[in-house]
């Protein structure tokens, strides 16, 4: 059995459609008997903290050359670090805004990426990722549907891809998305959406 970071971005609570279609996601794999223990964090309720001019200093120090008042900076940072790590499965969900991530979401990012923490520089400078063998599903709401768009109008998936990969080590990402949610009388079957999950 394997534990799950539950990852909620949105800012509309329970009416949420991302927020609905990560729940299905969490409640089918532990239905399927795939994970046993689900940590949920909701950005949305305890907004993760903007970079400043203080803390951005601290997130570009050699982990061995943080004081104790970086360290105090670095709570946040060091907190959802460690549910990173000990979760095997992640399932974050974000709306899209303006063609991208929710706000909160490129915060805890923002959080997320450290040099020495989450990624290494290697000898000939490259980086590895230091958070591997990691299981992301994607659920992404949006008003209108990506078949409607220009193809490099895909924002979220492939910014999350990127993120994950260059500076994480984290290449296995599934993506469902709910979309269409502004057009009249929509209608949502979460379960015929993850069907093939």
């Amino acid at each position: 059995m394997k534990s799950a970071l539950h990852i909620i971005s949105s800012a509309r609570g329970a009416l949420s459609y991302s927020r609905c279609l990560s729940t299905a996601i969490i409640n089918k794999l532990i239905d399927k008997g795939e994970i046993d223990k689900v940590v949920e964090r909701d950005l949305a309720k305890a907004s993760p903290p903007f970079l400043d001019e203080a803390l951005i200093w601290e997130f570009y120090k050699f982990p061995e050359m943080i004081d104790e008042r970086g360290k105090r900076l670095l709570s946040y940072a060091n907190a959802i670090f460690n549910e990173m790590n000990e979760a095997e499965i992640i399932v974050i969900s974000t709306p899209m805004h303006n063609l991208g991530i929710s706000s909160l979401l490129k915060a805890w990012l923002d959080q997320l990426v450290r040099m020495g923490i989450s990624y290494k520089f290697n000898a000939d400078g490259t980086k590895t990722g230091c958070l591997t063998s990691k299981k992301v599903y994607l659920a992404i709401a949006s008003g209108g549907r990506l078949a409607y768009w220009p193809r490099e109008y895909e924002f979220i998936e492939s910014y999350i891809k990127a993120v994950f990969s260059a500076y994480a080590g984290i290449t296995d990402v599934c993506t469902y998305r709910v979309e269409g949610t502004a057009e009249p009388n929509f209608r949502v079957d979460y379960e015929g959406i993850i069907q093939n999950l």
